[in-house]
């Protein structure tokens, strides 16, 4: 384990979606930001549900856009974007990665992903110039370098997803490391996972309290996993 006087100080940014802050996920989201500070880390979070922000994206994200044109998504926000034309709350978001040095998302597994809201960030917020183009994807994506991991949770035990049907937590969540994490530059960190989080008798979250402590005093050995070979 680092000391605290080598550890690199960083700029973090925490994703996060949940609607009910009596939650557990509001619990672990409050052991992460005091974690940090404590750390003397630097931390902003985007509370998606506290924010309201706007889960579909739509012409009215791009200001640029002349209404009852057709709108050709990808191409129509990389316009905006390179215009300045993004709705505000769009560019405060990418503002925020561009500060950051390290992205968390956390969010409760639903449905084999995340929430539709934090999916709508995703859709809204990585818009076409800004974290990637035709040209320039994975290691050559504008955001590349940027270290990202999940946080979240589960309602089953961890045995549900190495022995049952459900597959492996690799691979429930392949499409969302690599697919978008790995694509816009990220080096994706293993994922901090909950498990039992819906039983009564489960210690889910001391464990995962621990887990993430333990995540943020080595940041900066943690390699980041290997593209698809990881997600097995």
């Amino acid at each position: 384990m680092q000391t605290e006087q080598q550890q690199t100080k960083m700029k973090v940014l925490i994703v996060f979606a949940h609607p009910d802050k009596q939650s557990l996920n509001h619990s672990l989201l409050e052991v992460t930001t005091n974690y940090l500070k404590e750390k003397n880390h630097e931390v902003k979070v985007t509370d998606l549900y506290a924010q309201n922000f706007k889960a579909g994206v739509d012409g009215d994200d791009f200001l640029n856009h002349e209404q009852g044109k057709r709108l050709f998504l990808m191409r129509d926000g990389g316009s905006a974007y390179n215009e300045g034309k993004l709705s505000p709350d769009i560019m405060e978001e990418q503002a925020k990665l561009d500060w950051a040095d390290l992205v968390i998302f956390q969010f409760p597994m639903w449905w084999y992903s995340m929430p539709a809201l934090m999916k709508g960030w995703i859709d809204r917020v990585l818009t076409q110039n800004f974290s990637y183009t035709g040209e320039k994807m994975f290691e050559t994506a504008p955001l590349a370098g940027k270290k990202a991991f999940i946080i979240s949770t589960v309602g089953v035990p961890k045995e549900s997803y190495s022995k049952g049907k459900l597959g492996s937590i690799g691979e429930v969540f392949f499409p969302i490391q690599h697919g978008t994490f790995e694509l816009i530059g990220f080096k994706v960190l293993e994922p901090i996972i909950g498990y039992s989080a819906d039983s009564r008798y489960s210690n889910c979250f001391e464990i995962t309290s621990k887990a993430i402590k333990e995540r943020i005093d080595n940041i900066d050995t943690i390699e980041p996993m290997k593209a698809q070979s990881s997600y097995n």
